[in-house]
């Protein structure tokens, strides 16, 4: 998810490299490890903390998925299954999302609260590309460049190529 956060602009360039010789996304795989050790504190906390907004939104898209199909049932899909697969996935991820509410509905609440704080952030900030000047200088391709040298990653071309046209208003 960072991975692709990150090649959609919406995360530092840095994370959507790709490491030379392994050609894995080392950045995006070692960026949650550095967050875990600056944070280390109870390990069964961090993961209560972090499983409830992703179990929510896995469920929200898997029933975004279900609406999707059953309004419009004629659109061409890579691969079908039946409707049954996803519906008792969903059951279970909201099942989860439940179950993190019974178990430790203090954390969960925290962690619903910092979920939403992000809402108003995006729709102020990043969907009308009204970021600021640091941001978009951390976000900047000659950062991730001056970057790339010490972590010996590399972009691809094409995705090189995307950032520099939609950060291209921003002069950098």
């Amino acid at each position: 998810m960072l991975f692709s956060g990150s090649r959609e602009g919406h995360l530092p360039i840095l994370i959507a490299m790709i490491h030379v010789r392994r050609h894995t996304p080392l950045p995006a795989v070692l960026y949650p490890i550095m967050v875990f050790m600056i944070l280390a504190g109870e390990l069964f906390g961090l993961i209560n903390f972090y499983s409830f907004p992703r179990w929510l939104f896995i469920g929200l898209t898997t029933m975004g998925l279900m609406i999707h199909r059953y309004q419009n049932p004629d659109l061409p899909r890579p691969f079908k299954v039946y409707l049954f697969v996803p519906a008792v996935f969903t059951v279970v991820c909201f099942f989860i999302v439940g179950m993190s509410l019974y178990s430790d509905s203090v954390n969960t609440g925290i962690s619903f609260a910092l979920t939403l704080t992000g809402v108003p952030v995006y729709f102020l900030l990043v969907q009308n590309q009204r970021l600021p000047l640091c941001f978009i200088r951390a976000f900047s391709a000659q950062f991730a460049l001056c970057m790339s040298d010490v972590t010996t990653c590399a972009l691809l071309q094409i995705e090189l190529h995307v950032f520099k046209k939609k950060y291209k208003q921003k002069n950098l």
